[in-house]
This record gives structure tokens, C-alpha cells and sequence, in this order.
């Protein structure tokens, strides 16, 4: 049992930066914040005290936060803790499903804004504060109608001794009596406190009572006139119950008190009997329990409602699609629900900051909102996804209307903090009962919808097909064996060689990553490679690239091979991470020349935020490392960015030189990348040559290195090896 001095929140977390950011956070709770390292520390903890939430941290080494959860559970005095599972990892659907399956209350991603992370855990420090401050109450309450009762028997039995007396007497007895209980009550009761007649007229009023409601109480009225009309019948039939014996009356009321309003009576009574056994008077003792009503609702709504939006939450939103599907699947009408995505969200809070996210998703609340009818439901269920539920649709097409207008409505530009910004959704729908019998089906098929409307180009819908099921169960599948892959260093690396067009030698490599499978098959990079990157998976994949690449060089060095250097693809999610440090390191470890080991990213890597990747392209360059644009000429490379960026070669991609000797448009283009390439001083590479006449127009027209399955596709770092013993490439044509 928690204790009035001892309200506490355990925050478990094995990240000591995080532990020290988090506890910063929360240092100004109106409570005690204790910390655990590990999950066993935190049942070690939870055996010497009792927490008002726990705040659990999803992936640590040893015990993870849903494990540590169950062993959580499993103990009687914290089975019913709250727990807000806290994670920086991206998370599946299953993910979020077993946290809530284990009691969670809540499921934050972080980074997380400050102040919501702050008024999750001040919620249930308020809850228990409300609960001690009611049981105070109860135990002063149960103790005054102890007293009240002891003395009340005196009094019956003082009252027997007097029945022989005339009833004149007896009179003088009964009003002497009120007298004293009167004062009983008056010298024991804070509260409100009345004696009423058996028509529940006022016998005694408490200066409370009087101060509140003045003449309304005068002797001679009912208690029931000051009570709300709309709850008189309710206290009335309580009221004849305990007239009838049933026990005492407890029962909550509304009461228009003329000085503050509309307040919340909670009132207690019991009977004051003859000896004949007729009802003498009823002793009701009142408080107003406004305050703790209205902490309750808000501790309900918090628990049912997101804190940054004010929309309902996933515990909310599943409710309401269980009475919907219950209900309009009877009558056969179509209920959709539809999983909406912000496109390039995190784009925002990189450059703008999360206080702007912020704003960013309450403006996209409020026009969500504005999309959807009275009866609809707008939640938001976690970072920059919201769900909405239709219910009692004609068909699918009136979803598609909603879902149209919804995207129109969001793309409208929108000011934030003086910046003119432009968010646009991309949505899924699936529409009960053909996409799915229940709340999780519907929410997993209408997700992998919306996947495949950002697949599509973003700011769109799209409806989900059995198709997309399969292919979404094929992308959790390799995801997962991708995992095991990077775990089990399953990769390996292929080599493509790079052919001086003025030569036919080779002047170089390009690093491609291989997946072999247990059945010997290969799976190809164009099925991986994407869902790698969707994943998070491509970082460690890209890491381990850069190593094995220069390990190779170092290889070859000591088989007296050098001048020759691999380019590696850096990943966008690479290149704004720690590209610094890890470079840095493999050069150290691996002690081999930096020129001889290059790093090809594409446009949209280094455009998605230009002033940063100058800075960071130059720390490369700094260290050593050649520096290659991959795929020119498919992005959005701005040219005044592109003569600032300190690279070395632009490759042409091979949807250009596919068709240069056949297609004028797609000559005119490579012409200009090459005379472009060459104004500025940069090598320029034609990859994807697959044809004689392909070579020979690139020869022509001044291109500086090839690359493609005309003069070899990738190979293992042997055949790379033999290539080089062979000598130069014919480029006779």
C-alpha cells in the first residue's frame, strides 16, 4: 500500500544517456523518481516499495521491457501498476500489440516531447494522491458514524428510562435529545451535516448548510428541493429504502449551490429509532466531493485520450471499433477505417525542432477533424499516425470521398512559427467485414495499405487488397531474416569493375552487397535492400560494407595490388548518422590509404538537407575518402548546391544510358551530365553499359569511366581478382 510520503515513479531504462536525460525530465514531479539499469534491478526495486507507474524502457540487454513487464504482472502487489513502455526503436504492430497485451498504459517513442512525457507520469501521481485523499476522507467518515452511533445508543437508551414520563414530558425529552445530538453532531462533523423527519423535512441544518443555501432550508421544507432536479428521484428512492429498513443510504448527487454553481454531494444516512421502533429522525452527513469527480474525469479522459492533440487514443479507438463492428455488422453496413501517415514527418522535427512537430500534428488533428461527421472517430496512435473510423457507410466509395478530401484538406500549406510548410498523407483504408472480422485485422490491413500508397509517391490512398497481404507478410518475413542475417554475417560482397574509357583498364571496383540463401538461390538487393532501409537495417548492413570493402583493399595491398579503389553505397540513413566516427575507425583498423576507398550516395541523400550534408561531405573529404554521386540526374539536385558539394564523380544512371543510342532525349541528357560534370572538374561514370553501341557513344562523347555487365557483372573477390591479371578490356567498336 502506497503511503501519503511515499508516492514514487520507477523509470527503468539501460541507456545511461537516456537514464540521465529522463530523469532530468522528471526531477521536477510532484514525487520521488527512482531509477533502474536493468530489468532486474527493477524487480529488486518493486520488492522494497510500491510504485505509482513505471516507466519501462522496451529494448535492454538481458531482461527486456516486455519480459521484465511479465515478471511485473506476475507479482500480486504490482499486477495492476501502470506501465508506459518507452522505446527509441522502430516497432512493429506486433510490437505495439504485446506491450498492450502486458497492461500497458501507454506506448511513447522517442525522442519524446518533454512536457508530454511530464504530464503521463504526473497523471497517475495525481491518481494516487486522489486515493489516499478519498481513503483519508472514508476512514474520518467511517470513524464520525462510529462515534455517532455509540452515542446515539446512549441516547435510545436515556430515552427508554423516560417512557413511564407523561407525554408532555416526554416532548421536552425528544426535543432535549435533538438538542444533543445536535450538538454530537456539530462538535464531530467538518462537513455538512442535517437531521431530517420521516418526510425528510429539515429538523437541523449544519452552519454549513445554512451558509450555502440560506432560507432554502428553513424548518418546515424537504431536503430534496436543494437537491438537482434531475437527480430528486434518485435520492428520493434511496430515501424510502432506508425508511423501509434496507440499510444505509450512500449515494452521490448533484446539488445547485447558488454561490458556486453546480457541486457533487456524496451523503451518508442512518436512522435514529423509538424504542417502539418508529422512525424518529435520519442523521445524513454530507461533503462535496466536486473536486475529486472532476479528477476522476480527468484521469479518465487522459487514460482514453492522447495528451499533444486531445484526440482519442488506441485504447479509445479499439472501443469504439468494437461497438461499430458489433453493431453496424448485424445491420450489414460498412464500417472502414482508415490509417493515415504523415510523408517525410521526421523531415520536420530534424530541421524545425519537435516543438514544431507538435504544432505540425495538432493542425493536422483539427483538419482530420474537419473531414469526418459527428458519429466518425479521429485518433492519433502514436508519432505521426492517426486512424479514423466511418461507420455507417453506403459503400466503399463513400470512404474513398472521405479519404480524397482528407488529403487535399492536410496538403493546404499551413504556418508554423512564421515558416510556411507543406505535410501531405499518405492513407490506407480497409473496410469491415471484407478486409478483416476484427479491430487488429482491420488496423494491420488498412497499415498495409497506406504502405503501399507511400510506395506509390505519397499523398494518396489507397484500398487494401489480398495482394497487399501477401506482400506485406513477405516484407515482415524478410525483415525478420534480415535481423538473423546481420546477426549471423550472412552477407558477403560482390565487385563490379569501373573501365577507363580511354584505356579499357581497370580504374576501380564498386562494393554490391549479395544475400546467399540456405537453398543456394540468391535473394536480390532490389527485394532487401528497400525494406533494409524501411526497416532501419540498412545502417548496420551499410557498416559492415564499409569494413569488409576495406579489408579487401588491405587484402589486395598485401598480394602487392594497389592504386585500385572500391566505392561502397552509403545509405541516407548512413550518411546522417555517425558516418564520421565509423569511417574514421575503419581507416584506423583496417591502416589502408583513404583515396583507396570511396563513398557513393545518392541526390536525395545529401539534398533532403543540403547545409548539413555540405558540412558533413567535407568531414569525409577531410578524412580522405573519394566522394561519388550515385544515380545523377533522377533526383532533384540543385546546381547552385551541387558546385558547393565537395565531390569528385557523378554517375549517370542507367535509366539514361539504356537507350542513348536509340533515344535523343536520353543522349541530350547524358551529353549535358558529362560536359556538366566536366565544367566542374568532376570524373564522370556511365554505369549500366550493357552493349557495344552504348560503349562506343559514352567513348565519344567523352565519359571518363564505364561501368556494367558489357564488360563484366559483379563477381566474388576472386574473380575481381583474376580480372585484374587479365589486363586491359578491348573497346574496339
Amino acid at each position: 500500500m502506497i503511503q501519503p510520503d511515499d508516492i514514487s515513479v520507477l523509470l527503468v531504462n539501460d541507456d545511461p544517456g537516456a537514464m540521465f536525460a529522463l530523469r532530468s525530465v522528471l526531477a521536477d514531479l510532484d514525487a520521488s523518481v527512482e531509477t533502474a539499469a536493468s530489468g532486474e534491478q527493477a524487480l529488486l526495486r518493486l520488492l522494497r516499495r510500491d510504485f505509482v507507474v513505471i516507466i519501462l524502457d522496451v529494448k535492454m540487454v538481458g531482461l527486456d521491457g516486455f519480459e521484465t513487464a511479465r515478471l511485473i504482472r506476475q507479482r500480486p502487489r504490482s499486477k495492476f501498476t501502470p506501465i508506459i513502455f518507452l522505446t527509441s526503436h522502430r516497432v512493429t504492430d506486433l510490437d505495439r500489440a504485446t506491450g498492450y497485451e502486458l497492461g500497458a498504459v501507454d506506448y511513447l517513442f522517442m525522442p519524446v516531447a518533454p512536457e508530454v512525457l511530464r504530464s503521463k507520469a504526473q497523471v497517475f501521481i495525481d491518481v494516487a494522491k486522489s486515493h489516499l485523499q478519498h481513503d483519508r476522507k472514508d476512514a474520518e467518515l467511517k470513524h464520525l458514524n462510529q462515534a455517532l452511533q455509540r452515542e446515539l445508543e446512549h441516547v435510545n437508551r436515556l430515552n427508554e428510562t423516560l417512557r413511564s414520563e407523561v407525554a408532555a414530558r416526554q416532548q421536552a425529552e425528544s426535543v432535549a435529545q435533538c438538542s444533543q445530538t445536535e450538538r454530537l453532531i456539530v462538535q464531530h462533523a467538518g462537513d455538512y451535516v442535517a437531521l431530517l423527519d420521516a418526510a425528510a423535512g429539515w429538523i437541523y441544518a449544519s452552519p454549513s448548510y445554512q451558509a450555502e443555501f440560506g432560507t432554502a432550508i428553513q424548518t418546515g421544507g424537504a431536503y430534496f428541493e436543494i437537491v438537482h432536479a434531475a437527480d430528486r428521484d434518485q435520492v428520493q428512492s434511496a430515501f424510502d429504502q432506508l425508511l423501509a429498513g434496507e440499510g444505509p443510504m450512500r449515494l452521490q448527487y448533484r446539488v445547485p449551490v447558488p454561490s458556486r454553481g453546480e457541486r457533487c454531494f456524496e451523503s451518508e444516512a442512518s436512522l435514529i429509532r423509538e424504542t417502539s421502533g418508529a422512525v424518529a429522525q435520519v442523521v445524513m452527513v454530507s461533503r462535496d466531493i466536486t473536486e475529486r469527480k472532476e479528477m476522476e474525469a480527468y484521469v479518465l479522459h487522459q487514460s482514453f485520450h492522447d495528451a499533444l492533440t486531445g484526440l482519442p487514443n488506441r485504447l479509445l479507438l479499439e472501443d469504439r471499433m468494437k461497438q461499430a463492428t458489433a453493431q453496424l455488422g448485424r445491420q450489414h453496413a460498412p464500417v472502414a477505417v482508415l490509417f493515415i501517415d504523415l510523408d517525410r514527418f521526421k523531415d520536420i522535427n530534424d530541421t524545425l525542432g519537435h516543438a514544431a512537430g507538435d504544432r505540425v500534428l495538432q493542425e493536422v488533428a483539427e483538419r482530420l477533424g474537419s473531414c469526418v461527421r459527428e458519429g466518425d472517430t479521429v485518433a492519433r496512435i502514436g508519432g505521426d499516425e492517426f486512424v479514423v473510423l466511418l461507420v455507417g457507410l453506403h459503400g466503399g466509395e463513400d470512404a474513398a470521398g472521405v479519404a480524397d478530401k482528407m488529403v487535399a484538406t492536410i496538403s493546404a500549406s499551413c504556418l508554423i512559427d512564421g515558416k510556411e510548410l507543406h505535410v501531405t498523407p499518405s492513407i490506407g483504408i480497409a473496410v469491415f467485414p471484407e478486409d478483416g472480422q476484427n479491430i487488429d485485422a482491420l488496423l494491420r490491413n488498412a497499415d498495409t495499405a497506406m504502405y503501399h500508397a507511400k510506395q506509390d509517391g505519397n499523398c494518396r490512398f489507397s484500398f487494401f487488397t489480398p495482394h497487399m497481404h501477401a506482400a506485406a507478410s513477405r516484407r515482415l518475413a524478410i525483415g525478420s531474416a534480415l535481423q538473423r542475417a546481420i546477426a549471423q554475417s550472412e552477407f558477403v560482397l560482390h565487385y563490379q569493375p569501373k573501365v577507363s574509357a580511354v584505356t579499357g583498364a581497370i580504374c576501380g571496383f564498386e562494393a554490391l552487397i549479395r544475400w546467399p540463401q540456405a537453398n543456394g538461390t540468391w535473394m536480390p538487393p532490389s527485394q532487401f535492400i528497400p525494406i533494409a532501409e524501411e526497416t532501419g537495417r540498412i545502417e548496420p548492413i551499410g557498416k559492415w560494407a564499409l569494413l569488409e570493402a576495406a579489408m579487401q583493399i588491405q587484402h589486395w595491398h598485401a598480394q602487392g595490388i594497389d592504386g585500385i579503389p572500391i566505392a561502397v553505397n552509403v545509405s541516407a540513413l548512413q550518411f546522417h548518422q555517425d558516418i564520421i566516427g565509423h569511417i574514421a575507425s575503419i581507416l584506423q583498423e583496417s591502416g589502408i590509404a583513404p583515396a583507396m576507398l570511396e563513398a557513393e550516395l545518392t541526390e536525395s541523400a545529401v539534398m533532403s538537407d543540403p547545409a548539413q550534408a555540405i558540412l558533413t561531405l567535407h568531414q569525409i573529404h577531410d578524412l580522405g575518402l573519394t566522394i561519388a554521386i550515385d544515380d545523377f540526374g533522377t533526383g532533384y539536385s540543385s546546381l547552385a548546391y551541387l558546385k558547393r558539394f565537395p565531390i569528385d564523380k557523378l554517375k549517370i544512371d542507367t535509366s539514361f544510358v539504356r537507350d542513348i543510342a536509340t533515344n535523343a532525349s536520353d543522349a541530350a541528357i547524358v551529353v549535358a551530365i558529362i560536359t556538366l560534370a566536366h565544367v566542374l572538374n568532376l570524373t564522370v561514370i556511365a554505369e549500366g553499359v550493357e552493349t557495344v553501341g552504348q560503349m562506343a557513344f559514352l567513348i565519344d562523347h567523352g565519359c571518363d569511366q564505364m561501368q556494367g555487365n558489357y564488360f563484366s557483372k559483379s563477381v566474388s573477390h576472386q574473380e575481381a581478382l583474376d580480372l585484374l591479371k587479365c589486363g586491359p578490356f578491348s573497346l574496339a567498336h
